[in-house]
C-alpha cells in the first residue's frame, strides 16, 4: 500500500453504489482497486472513471487490500464470498494487518450466516469477516455551492452503512476508525446477521411499497383510472403519492437486483422473523415476481442507470401495461 494513502480498499463490483462508494473513498485519499477480468466494457469504463485501479485476479485483490467491500446483486453474494475465501493466501499479502472483508449485500440474517462460516477456516487474525448492509442510495459529492465546515471541507451525501459481527470495523487497524467514519456505518451488535436483518426489515419497506405502487398504479392505468387515483391520493395521502410516484419511476434499472433481495427479505421474516405459511409467509416471493415481470417481462428491462429511457410515471407505467397485455395473449 502506498504511504500516502489511508489504505487500500477492494470493492466488488463497480455498479453504480460502488462506484459512488469508491468516489467517496478516492476523494478522501483511499486507495480503490478491483478485479474486472470478465466484466464489460461498461464496467471497465464506470471503474475508470471513478478513478479505481484495475487488477487482473482475485488474488491480486486480496494482496493488496486492507479492506474488501462485497457489494453485488443478492445471488452471487455467496459466490463473491467464497471467491475471496479462496483466494485469500495470508504470506502473500502486502500488509500484516488482517484482510477486513465486509459484505455489504441485500442477503438475509441466514445467508450472512453462511458466508460467515466461509471464513472459520482462516485464522481471524489474517482474514475477519464483517455482516452489513446499505441503506439509502449512492454517495454523491457536495454541490459546488455547497458551505465548508470549520475544517474546510463540505458533507457528501451518504447512504447509511449498518455493521455487525464480532470484529467492529471502527477498532481495525488500518485506518478503521476514520473509514467507519466516513463511511456513515453504524455498528449495530456483536452478532453476524443483525445488519442483514436490519438491511431486510428496512427494505421491505420501501422496496416492498414500490411494488405495490406497480401494480397498483398499472391496474389504475388499466382500468382508465389512473388520474382518479392520482388525485385521491394527492388529496387524502400526499406523502403516499410522492413515494408511490418516485419509486415506480426510478426502480426499472433495479428491478433485476431485488428479485433475490425480495426472496431474501421472505427468508428473513420466515427464518428469523417467525412468520409461518399460514401467517403470510410468502408476501415477499411474491413481491420477488413483480420485479421479476418489471425486468423480464417488459421493455422496461432493458434500462441501465446510464440510459434510463422513461423518467415520468406516465412513460413506466405505458410500459408495464404493454407487458401485461403481452402477458394476456399468452
Amino acid at each position: 500500500m502506498a504511504s500516502k494513502h489511508l489504505a487500500t480498499i477492494g470493492i466488488l463490483s463497480i455498479g453504480d453504489m460502488g462506484a459512488g462508494i469508491a468516489r467517496l473513498l478516492h476523494a478522501h485519499n483511499y486507495k480503490v482497486i478491483t478485479n474486472v477480468t470478465g466484466r464489460s466494457a461498461s464496467t471497465q469504463s464506470r471503474a475508470s472513471a471513478a478513478s479505481i485501479t484495475l487488477l487482473p485476479t482475485d488474488e491480486d485483490l486480496v494482496a493488496q487490500a486492507d479492506y474488501i467491500l462485497s457489494i453485488v446483486p443478492p445471488r452471487d453474494a455467496i459466490a463473491t464470498a467464497t471467491r475471496i475465501a479462496s483466494a485469500f493466501k495470508p504470506q502473500e499479502r502486502q500488509a500484516a494487518e488482517p484482510l477486513y472483508f465486509l459484505d455489504l449485500n441485500a442477503i438475509s440474517p441466514a445467508t450472512a450466516r453462511t458466508i460467515g462460516a466461509l471464513f472459520k477456516d482462516h485464522d481471524d487474525t489474517k482474514l475477519r469477516y464483517v455482516d452489513g448492509g446499505i441503506i439509502g442510495g449512492p454517495p454523491k459529492p457536495p454541490p459546488a455551492s455547497a458551505s465548508s465546515d470549520a475544517n474546510g471541507t463540505t458533507p457528501w451525501t451518504r447512504p447509511s452503512i449498518v455493521l455487525s459481527g464480532p470484529h467492529p470495523l471502527s477498532a481495525a487497524p488500518t485506518s478503521g476508525s476514520h473509514l467507519f467514519s466516513l463511511l456513515n456505518a453504524r455498528d449495530v451488535g456483536p452478532d453476524i446477521g443483525s445488519a442483514s436483518g436490519l438491511k431486510c426489515c428496512f427494505a421491505s419497506l420501501t422496496k416492498g411499497f414500490t411494488a405495490l405502487a406497480i401494480q397498483s398504479y398499472s391496474t389504475a392505468a388499466r382500468l382508465g383510472v389512473l388520474d382518479e387515483l392520482r388525485g385521491h391520493l394527492a388529496g387524502f395521502a400526499p406523502k403516499l403519492k410522492e413515494q408511490g410516484e418516485k419509486g415506480v419511476v426510478g426502480m426499472a434499472p433495479k428491478a433485476y437486483r431485488w428479485v433475490d433481495e425480495m426472496r431474501e427479505i421472505g427468508r428473513t421474516f420466515r427464518e428469523d422473523g417467525g412468520w409461518a405459511e399460514e401467517w403470510g409467509d410468502g408476501i415477499y416471493d411474491s413481491i420477488a415476481g413483480t420485479y421479476r415481470f418489471v425486468a423480464d417481462g417488459t421493455v422496461l428491462g432493458e434500462e441501465t442507470i446510464e440510459k434510463r429511457k422513461r423518467g415520468t410515471l406516465e412513460d413506466v407505467v405505458e410500459a408495464l401495461k404493454e407487458g401485461l397485455e403481452e402477458t394476456d395473449k399468452l
